[in-house]
């Protein structure tokens, strides 16, 4: 089934039945909602990237864990000596 067009004296014949527009799913981690195509697809990170990822995460958690204990150090030592 499809629309026939006519451009100029030619006949066309154009199949619209798969086009996103008109289908009920459109694929894996897409969704159409009120005619507009949604993307619910998960992130496109490899495991290197994830890795990595894991890696600068852990190093700020360390930084900042480092800085914490400096301050409570500091603070303790302020009470301490009555500086």
């Amino acid at each position: 089934m499809g629309i026939n067009l006519k451009f100029g004296g030619s006949k066309y014949s154009a199949d619209l039945s798969n086009s996103i527009y008109q289908q009920k799913g459109a694929g894996y981690g897409l969704d159409v909602n009120d005619g507009m195509l949604i993307n619910n697809k998960p992130d496109g990170n490899t495991g290197i990237a994830r890795a990595a990822n894991i890696k600068r995460e852990m190093r700020r958690a360390e930084k900042i864990s480092v800085y914490a204990d400096a301050m409570s150090m500091a603070e303790s030592r302020k009470s301490i000596f009555g500086y």
